[in-house]
């Protein structure tokens, strides 16, 4: 059986119930689409999942979960026998030790410091190994919930934040680049259901969008849904426009504009209740506040920008980390067949209300 353990769920209060069991759930979710059935048990500060030892990898993945241990659930009296026989097959035989135990249920009669003092002098009796404390190269962990023992002897990191769907659902605006997936994974992680919308320039770039999506769907109880709409079906008439008037140099505005306004007419026909994009504050011409200011008016709903303060090197660490890097780097990036000679970096508002007129926006 597996240890779960959440962080952020725990302050929650009132509306803590409510999250445990959305995690609960996405846990269960997330086992059966690799193959695992589970039994699950909410108790006071952790979940309790009992399923093959084979399903460990599955909980790297899912948002809202801050660690997970596989244990050994025992009644008390029988921690010092289950220690005895797993101990000795252990190979290369540790040095030195701790016992970390912790009371989940404080109506358990012994404390924590007790429980330490107990387990650590048997395992240097029947050992003979030294305690360390600060540096041990083996922690045996012990955690007492509900009368029962769960002793462990491995602890993993998860990717905590919140469970997702307990935070309502978003569009993701999608493209080839490394950006936006790792904006999609940060929604993710704050509990955001995520719908993706990508506006194809090309097979090449389809491709490489579907694959950021079956990764981020690893992160995901359910696969994330994702429409594809030609690039030039929208903006091509518009781009003839502002050649005729030679403003031509307005086109990655006004295209940024047309993209929140279709992606936020879709939104609002899906119930959804904002845009993310993968935007960071400067990094293009596209993406400076004067011009953000403009664009973002082609929108009736709220754009969220989780990458807006991160550098490339940021957005690259986390990229690498949740494993979209490799496919950003594997499939060439198509060119925007759009693209003008000049770009604006700093748009005046007044003079886009002028384009706007013109283009009949």
């Amino acid at each position: 059986m597996f240890l779960i353990r959440y962080g952020e769920i725990g302050l929650k209060r009132k509306n803590r119930r409510e999250f445990e069991n959305i995690l609960a759930q996405n846990i269960r979710a997330a086992l059966k689409k690799e193959g695992f059935d589970a039994e699950l048990r909410i108790v006071r500060g952790r979940i309790l999942v009992y399923a093959d030892k084979d399903s460990l990898s599955v909980f790297s993945k899912i948002p809202g979960i801050v660690s997970y241990s596989p244990a050994e659930e025992l009644e008390y009296a029988d921690i010092k026998e289950y220690l005895k026989h797993e101990l000795a097959k252990l190979a290369p035989t540790p040095r030195n030790f701790r016992v970390s135990a912790q009371r989940i249920d404080k109506s358990f009669p012994k404390k924590s410091p007790e429980i330490n003092e107990e387990i650590g002098s048997f395992v240097v009796k029947n050992f003979g190994w030294k305690v360390n404390l600060k540096e041990p190269e083996l922690n045996i962990g012990i955690e007492i919930i509900k009368s029962k023992a769960y002793v462990f002897f491995e602890k993993y990191a998860g990717i905590g934040g919140l469970p997702v769907g307990s935070a309502g659902p978003l569009l993701l605006l999608i493209s080839p680049g490394m950006d936006s997936p790792v904006a999609g994974f940060m929604m993710l992680r704050r509990g955001a259901k995520i719908t993706a919308l990508y506006f194809s320039q090309g097979k090449i770039g389809e491709e490489k969008v579907k694959k950021y999506i079956e990764k981020l769907s690893e992160y995901t109880p359910k696969d994330i849904e994702l429409h594809i709409i030609p690039h030039a079906g929208i903006f091509s008439e518009y781009r003839e426009k502002l050649k005729a008037v030679k403003r031509e140099e307005w086109t990655c505005i006004v295209c940024k504009y047309i993209m929140l306004k279709t992606a936020s007419e879709l939104a609002k026909e899906r119930k959804l209740l904002g845009i993310v994009t993968g935007d960071s504050l400067g990094q293009v011409a596209s993406q400076t506040l004067q011009n953000m200011y403009i664009e973002s008016s082609g929108s009736k709903l709220p754009i969220y920008r989780p990458l807006i303060g991160m550098d490339k090197l940021d957005i690259e660490r986390i990229s690498k980390k949740i494993g979209t890097y490799k496919i950003y780097q594997s499939i060439k990036e198509e060119k925007c067949p759009f693209k003008p000679e000049h770009v604006l970096a700093t748009a005046n508002h007044e003079k886009f209300e002028e384009v706007a007129k013109l283009l009949s926006l």
